[in-house]
């Protein structure tokens, strides 16, 4: 059991890790007047609703129980 806390462990700071990654990028492409808040939002939309149906990698990684 101490493995399964172990990797959700890594994989929460990974996930910690890629949401400061993204968010500092966000920031800087607002700063410099590239990117505004409200497009940033409507493309995380459009690619979610893209996206959906399409196979996941944790579909191939786990199988479609690994949800």
């Amino acid at each position: 059991m101490g493995k399964k806390k172990n990797l959700t462990r890594e994989l929460a700071e990974e996930l910690d890790s890629l949401d400061l990654m993204v968010s500092s990028l966000v920031e800087v492409l607002e700063e410099k007047g590239t990117l505004k808040e409200e497009e940033w939002e409507k493309k995380i939309k459009a690619n979610i609703e893209k996206s959906a149906g399409k196979v996941k990698y944790r579909d191939i990684q786990f199988g479609k129980e690994g949800k």
